[in-house]
């Protein structure tokens, strides 16, 4: 009889050690692959995190901050006590070497003070619009999850006045005792809301393809940025008029701002390449000159600007499917400086 532990060949494999191996490779290649599409997805992300982080700052444009440091109050007033005790003491000094001469500074003076009443007067409508606008929406979002009858008729007497009267009539007459204010939101929302938006959007399209024709045709980087300038900060003054705001003096300094900022990205030609191939793909990209490529840059800009101005501006706190407004928007650019190209 053979001893039974000769029959024991070779070494024994453990079961426990094979199943280790297996999930381990496996966990190897999944980490592999997940790298390839992290990074591939970081590479379609990192070209709008210039455009998201601008589109905060927009934000801040049409909502600004009210917490003033009291450093800048305190040297405010100084200066504006400081200037008062100036002119005074210039009138004083003017009289008491020709009344002819003080009166003349007291003239200007009086003139200059009026024009300074008047425009912090302006500055405050267009503060006070931008804060009811504010509220606005604030109480817009409460009530479309109310289920009260009532309040969203209340709220939305001041924004009939800017429809046209006939439309109002109609949307009075759809408007039933048993509607919550939900209901009644959603009604205005796909009514007489829905006709102001598709309005708002032939305008964004509008300024979105006239930028990009003027970038595509312009010879020069300075003219491209020039076009990105004039185009966006039309384009918002015109959103802005159409859902009846008003934008005060500081509001268009911050304005302003934020396009010169943006003004760069009519001039990078990287970005304009990625940004097209990733809205439009690179088959449609390849149909393009490199001039045409550029302007589709430029007008897929203005159409982001534009459409968070929108939504900014509009009652409503939330614009649906933006992400489809914008790509009928870049559609249309295509199709223009396609056309053009022939």
């Amino acid at each position: 009889m053979s001893d039974p532990q000769n029959l024991r060949a070779g070494r024994r494999i453990s079961t426990d050690e094979l199943h280790q191996a297996v999930p381990q490779s496996m966990e190897a290649g999944k980490r592999i692959e997940q790298t390839q599409e992290n990074s591939s997805s970081d590479g379609d992300q990192g070209v709008f995190n210039n455009s998201d982080a601008l589109e905060q700052e927009l934000e801040h444009t049409f909502k600004p901050n009210r917490t003033l440091l009291t450093v800048k109050k305190l040297l405010l007033f100084s200066l504006v006590v400081l200037v008062a005790a100036e002119a005074i003491y210039g009138v004083i000094e003017a009289i008491t070497q020709s009344w002819l001469l003080g009166g003349l500074y007291i003239l200007v003076l009086s003139l200059g003070l009026v024009a300074l009443i008047r425009f912090l007067f302006s500055e405050y409508r267009a503060l006070k619009s931008l804060s009811t606008r504010e509220h606005m929406q604030s109480d817009a979002q409460r009530l479309l999850s109310s289920t009260q009858i009532g309040e969203a008729q209340q709220w939305l007497a001041p924004l009939l006045e800017q429809h046209n009267p006939d439309g109002v009539q109609e949307f009075k007459a759809t408007i039933k005792a048993h509607h919550t204010d939900r209901e009644v939101l959603e009604l205005y929302q796909n009514t007489l809301l829905n006709t102001q938006d598709q309005q708002a959007k032939a305008i964004i399209n509008a300024h979105a393809t006239t930028s990009a024709m003027l970038v595509a045709l312009s010879p020069m980087a300075l003219l491209d940025m020039l076009a990105v300038l004039w185009r966006g900060v039309h384009l918002v003054e015109k959103l802005s008029q159409h859902y009846g705001i008003r934008l005060g003096y500081r509001s268009r300094i911050t304005l302003y701002k934020l396009l010169l900022k943006q003004m760069v990205f009519a001039g990078a030609a990287e970005l304009v390449s990625d940004l097209a191939a990733t809205s439009m793909g690179a088959e449609l990209l390849s149909k393009l000159s490199a001039r045409a490529a550029q302007g589709l840059s430029a007008g897929v800009f203005t159409a982001r600007l534009g459409y968070k101005a929108m939504e900014l501006c509009r009652p409503l706190p939330k614009l649906a499917n933006k992400p489809n407004l914008l790509q009928g928007s870049i559609e249309q650019i295509f199709k223009a400086l396609l056309s053009r190209s022939k």
